[in-house]
């Protein structure tokens, strides 16, 4: 019966990958046995208002599905450790690509190349590392937090109405992991933004004995801060809210298209404005090196660096655009 699979499909969605099937089945086999005795005894009932009154019996999907799982004694529940896995690894190797961008664009010429390379790694590992112990506890908090902020409320069977349980290909229907993805995502983006971009955005130098760590970012980014993290904020209370909701409605899309071009305006002004891209001669003058070497790195971010990232963020642009206009689309395929 279609509220049956319906029902079955929201328990399945709340459980983690590995149970699925197991329960799917037994709790299908349940349902069925339980929906065919009431049905045999009042036969005159209709089939519908039967299949309701047993799923009122076993409660809302979510809190049905928290019973066949152990009692949450982990700041990562099973649930949603797939999704935290895979922000791991996001984080990692976004982290391992910013440290190895870092030294290719500080290495010399000439034969010492290979040394120099050695002598940046080895150098630039403990603040990779530092780093990466950081991302990973930053991580297990915002998981921590989306999970219990994100949980559906609990209700009494009574005041549960099986009817309004979403169909199996509902199109409204959240991805559960990959919106906590996104809100991990972004909580990490408005923190290293914020607190730590210049120790990750620059390029480890390495010039005959002297070496050190040169930031990148300039003005330009610190101006559209404030921007960057309205829509980070807005973005993250949006995501909570649709968890919380299970179901994409027709307000929370356009709210949710409403932050694209707002981030589509970010990308705008950053690809067209003055580049993001500022290395500083005198800082690195007054941090030790020559003023040979100030003027030479100055020249390369400012002719190589920044024209390479003008143009990656107005690729972004293009394609958040894009994303734009299917969000767009689906806002009027959802009220057909």
């Amino acid at each position: 019966m279609d509220l049956i699979d319906r029902y079955v499909h929201e328990v399945s969605a709340s459980l983690p990958k590995k149970l699925r099937k197991d329960v799917s089945t037994e709790l299908r086999s349940t349902l069925e046995e339980t929906f065919e005795s009431r049905q045999a005894r009042n036969p005159s009932e209709d089939p519908e208002d039967v299949a309701v009154a047993v799923l009122k019996d076993f409660g809302p999907p979510r809190e049905l599905a928290s019973s066949y799982q152990p009692e949450l004694k982990y700041l990562v529940g099973p649930t949603l450790y797939p999704a935290f896995r895979t922000t791991i690894r996001i984080c990692f190797f976004a982290l391992l690509g910013l440290t190895l961008l870092g030294l290719l664009t500080g290495l010399g010429g000439g034969p010492s190349q290979v040394r120099q390379l050695f002598q940046g790694l080895v150098e630039s590992f403990d603040n990779f590392l530092t780093a990466s112990l950081t991302l990973i506890g930053l991580v297990v908090r915002v998981f921590a937090i989306v999970e219990r902020a994100s949980g559906e409320s609990r209700t009494t069977g009574r005041a549960w109405d099986p009817r309004s349980l979403p169909s199996v290909d509902d199109p409204d229907r959240v991805s559960r992991l990959r919106m906590v993805i996104k809100i991990a995502l972004l909580t990490l983006l408005f923190y290293l933004a914020n607190f730590t971009s210049h120790r990750l955005i620059g390029s480890f130098l390495i010039v005959g004995d002297h070496s050190g760590w040169v930031p990148f970012l300039g003005t330009a980014f610190r101006e559209h801060i404030g921007l960057l993290n309205l829509i980070i904020v807005l973005d993250i209370t949006l995501g909570i809210w649709v968890l919380r909701k299970g179901r994409w409605q027709t307000l929370t899309r356009w709210l949710d298209l409403g932050t694209t071009l707002l981030f589509a305006l970010l990308i705008f002004r950053l690809a067209f404005g003055p580049s993001l891209i500022e290395v500083d001669p005198q800082w690195m003058i007054q941090n030790g090196w020559s003023a040979e070497t100030a003027a030479r790195y100055a020249d390369l971010a400012h002719e190589t660096l920044a024209p390479m990232l003008a143009i990656a963020l107005k690729l972004g642009f293009a394609g958040t655009c894009i994303g734009a206009v299917a969000q767009l689309k689906s806002i009027f395929t959802s009220k057909s």
